[in-house]
């Protein structure tokens, strides 16, 4: 490595599926097309 260089790691663990999933849920955001803003 040099001065000024990044250095970048990137994990990815595969853990169990949940047994409710966002889809169960119907979120907020499911089905949006373009930007959306944030909703209370």
């Amino acid at each position: 490595m040099y001065a000024n260089e990044g250095c970048v790691q990137l994990l990815f663990f595969e853990g169990p599926r949940p047994e409710v999933t966002y889809r169960d849920r119907a979120g907020k955001y499911q089905g949006q097309t373009g930007v959306t803003l944030p909703r209370l």
